[in-house]
């Protein structure tokens, strides 16, 4: 399976980034092909400025054929798409936010019919669904507020993929306070559980 890994962390020695190559290990056991896209190494912009956003409306070619066409074509080349990053202020980091917006564009992720109408997906070839993440708060907190980040990848993201797309989410709560050994624990159950993906 061709899988596109979108990481989303500003340090380079992070727990995150451990998590990261845990990740790519665990997949590497059923040889997928991955692509690792680390949006703060390439120096990605969130921002959606508004001549990108008129193209969005009214030309979305421009930016599927344009500056996003590097996401676009990698993206598109995905049959699996798995995010690791650190949730902050309840969900995801703005710069993975910006990704969304400016990347899954009509025309990449979805159509619009023509005179309106519901979208539909074009990502429907996609059947394997990962998250991994970190969080200071721990899991109670986060489920009594609702998981934000969750519930906008688990549900949001996962209704235009594959009718039996799996998933994955693996968040590794009380970051701040947890042990080392707590935190390798965490590490080998995420390159275990990214082993068993077929």
């Amino acid at each position: 399976m061709r899988v596109l890994v979108v990481y989303c962390h500003p340090h380079s020695q992070s727990f995150c980034r451990a998590l990261l190559d845990h990740v790519v290990a665990g997949l590497a056991v059923h040889c997928h092909d991955v692509d690792v896209l680390d949006l703060y190494a390439e120096g990605f912009d969130p921002v959606l400025r508004e001549g990108e956003w008129l193209d969005y409306i009214n030309n979305p070619q421009q930016s599927v054929d344009g500056v996003m066409a590097d996401h676009v074509r990698r993206i598109a080349r995905a049959e699996g798409m798995v995010f690791v990053f650190p949730t902050w202020f309840f969900g995801l980091p703005a710069m993975l936010k910006g990704w969304f917006d400016r990347a899954w564009l009509p025309g990449v992720a979805f159509d619009i019919p023509e005179g309106g109408g519901v979208a539909q997906s074009r990502m429907r070839r996609i059947r394997f669904l990962g998250a991994v993440t970190t969080t200071a708060l721990p899991w109670i907190a986060l489920q009594t507020l609702g998981y934000p980040g969750q519930r906008l990848i688990r549900r949001c993201i996962r209704v235009g993929l594959a009718l039996r797309c799996k998933q994955v989410w693996m968040g590794h709560h009380s970051i701040e306070t947890s042990t080392l050994e707590q935190r390798q624990r965490f590490l080998a159950k995420v390159e275990q559980r990214f082993g068993n993906v077929k």
